[in-house]
């Protein structure tokens, strides 16, 4: 396969030099046949008796993240992330235990790269429902992180390599801070906020997490941990103080078995047994039997199940449209995994326009953006109702300060406990590289009619600018603070006291009048045809079509090209570590495209993610 990939690329940057139509035409026609070469033309089947391998693996999405040069980060050197879509997993499993063929379910995720503790509680339930079904769910793993154990405690029975281990460590969010590098450089970020818990740009300004920032921190990682070791000690029938008392007392346990991590994990009832793959491999043989044709496990993946099954089920015309509010919402349109304002607007529209859609469930799994953005969103939200399609908001992972702005005018708002929201408040920011340029022999200089003029990045803003901005931003907090109160029925007095930039959880967002109710995606949908009174219907994922030749590459390279990409991260060198980190969180600049610099997005949420979904 390194073969096709060396040649697809070497194709491409032939046809890049040509930039002409023959030349595109005929690479599509090359990987045509790659792909002709290397797939089959029979028709799936499905084997009876079989177990179905529910394999998690790269990073848990909403929705699939095409790359729209999926090759430029192959010829940099870069491998595909491979990707899990959460909608097909829950689907996979829920027809699975109806389906009288699948016998079992084996639960993999030792290649699980990243995924936040509510999308891993989302596929529990589905296995929850599987395992009522009267099937056994059972799991293996070389090593289990996590978050690949917070899924694999759903299973029936859990197994581990000998020289494996179950790494628990709690949740923890660490930033780097900027403010002296930036002093050093002689640059400065310009930051303009409402709210004392809005911590956005907290590392640009200050060399250490502020007070604020901290006690909201801990407050939301302590529920969010409560929530997973309350999990875990249910499902394997243990107490949640034996849990925390083991992770309290791990290393003196760990030095009296010899520092076995596998032993361990036995001793302290998380996981059943202790197998070599090949003993893993034998057992299953054992549950469910051999394919005659190759003497493997008879068993068949998801992905393979869900091909073999074919469409959905048609519920009539009635359509219950889904709409993805899915990544940072910036201004403008954008493909997916960014929520593109006017992109989320059209879907919505479209819906709005289509007199078989009788209501939208909008999924938001978002940390916010652009504040004009979001307001494009909210006006389509409130045309729906106006409308008379009722409009049904499913929180994914994250809704929180632009993805609660667009939320909030709902007729409804669910959340899973572990959902993160909130976050009301709003800033903006624009830096000044003034002093930078100046030390490498750059200056700024320059005339303006009026005491408005900048020089833009490249001198600091005149007080009057300041003063302009400040003011802007704290009228967007108020309109913010009423479009809450307005769509939850509440009073602005009562919005501040619960906003000022805080961030919750969905548990607790309920308590305090953000969040309707407790449930997952399916939940949402089903109230909405109810709200709608529509009892027979189809869901309709409104999302826009990925050009056939950008899908196929991007997949191609992520299916074959991402085999060692957990060896690559463990190998990362310090060095790339940190200069990834720096990279990423400057990088964030490139998202702030809101046409009056006024942002609700949500800093602390994102550092949350990383903390909460390794």
């Amino acid at each position: 396969m390194n073969f096709i990939i060396k040649f697809v690329k070497s194709v491409w940057s032939w046809i890049r030099s040509l930039q002409s139509f023959v030349g595109t035409i005929f690479f599509i026609f090359l990987i045509f046949l790659v792909v002709q070469i290397f797939s089959s033309d029979k028709k799936i089947a499905i084997p009876s008796d079989a177990a179905l391998v529910v394999s998690l693996e790269g990073v848990i999405q909403e929705q699939r993240i095409y790359d729209t040069n999926p090759l430029r980060k192959v010829a940099s050197g870069e491998e595909p992330q491979s990707q899990t879509i959460l909608r097909e997993v829950i689907r996979a499993i829920d027809l699975a235990a109806e389906d009288s063929r699948i016998k079992m379910l084996v639960l993999k995720a030792d290649y699980l790269q990243g995924a936040m503790p509510s999308k891993l509680h989302y596929i529990g339930e589905a296995l929850a429902r599987f395992r009522q079904s009267g099937k056994k769910v059972v799991t293996y793993g070389y090593s289990f992180s996590q978050a690949g154990y917070l899924a694999a405690s759903y299973a029936d029975e859990i197994y581990l390599h000998p020289y494996g281990g179950v790494l628990l460590y709690g949740y923890g969010s660490y930033k780097s801070y900027y403010k002296d590098f930036l002093n050093k450089i002689k640059a400065e970020v310009q930051l303009f906020r409402v709210g004392k818990y809005k911590s956005a740009m907290e590392p640009f300004i200050r060399s250490d997490m502020s007070p604020e920032a901290r006690e909201a921190s801990m407050e939301l990682l302590g529920e969010m941990w409560g929530e997973y070791m309350d999990r875990v000690a249910q499902e394997r029938d243990v107490t949640r103080d034996s849990l925390e008392q083991g992770l309290e007392n791990a290393d003196v346990a760990l030095e009296k078995l010899g520092g076995d991590l596998a032993s361990l994990a036995l001793d302290y009832k998380l996981v059943d047994g202790l197998k070599t793959r090949a003993e893993w491999v034998e057992y299953l043989k054992d549950q469910v039997g051999e394919n005659h044709q190759n003497a493997q496990v008879n068993a068949i993946h998801y992905r393979a199940y869900l091909a073999g099954r074919g469409m959905m089920p048609k519920g009539g015309k009635n359509k219950i449209a889904v709409v993805y509010a899915n990544g940072t919402i910036m201004d403008g349109s954008h493909p997916q995994g960014t929520a593109g304002g006017d992109t989320v607007s059209r879907h919505l529209r479209e819906a709005r326009e289509d007199r078989n859609v009788k209501a939208v469930v909008l999924r938001v799994d978002s940390p916010g953006g652009s504040a004009f953005a979001s307001e494009l969103i909210r006006q389509e939200v409130l045309l729906l109702k106006k409308a008379g399609k009722p409009v049904v908001v499913s929180m994914g992972s994250l809704a929180a300060s632009g993805g609660y702005w667009i939320s909030a005018g709902a007729d409804e708002i669910w959340a899973a406990p572990t959902t993160i929201t909130g976050s009301i408040g709003i800033f903006g920011i624009i830096p000044n590289f003034e002093g930078t340029l100046a030390a490498i022999g750059i200056n700024t200089d320059g005339v303006g009619t009026t005491d408005l003029s900048t020089g833009g990045v490249s001198k600091p803003l005149p007080e009057k600018v300041s003063r302009i901005i400040q003011s802007n931003i704290e009228n967007g907090y108020d309109r913010f603070l009423n479009i809450v109160a307005e769509g939850r029925g509440m009073t602005v007095e009562a919005v501040h006291e619960i906003a000022q930039g805080r961030v919750w959880t969905g548990l607790k967002a309920k308590e305090i009048g953000l969040v309707d109710k407790m449930g997952y995606f399916e939940d949402a949908v089903k109230s909405a045809a109810e709200l709608a009174q529509v009892p027979d219907y189809n869901v309709v994922y409104w999302e826009d079509e990925i050009p056939f030749e950008e899908k196929l590459i991007a997949e191609m390279l992520e299916r074959y090209g991402s085999v060692n990409s957990m060896a690559g991260k463990f190998q990362s060198r310090p060095e790339n570590i940190l200069m990834k980190g720096i990279k990423d969180h400057f990088a964030l600049f490139e998202k702030f495209n809101d046409p009056h610099h006024a942002y609700v997005l949500c800093m602390s949420c994102l550092s949350t993610i990383e903390a909460a979904k390794q």
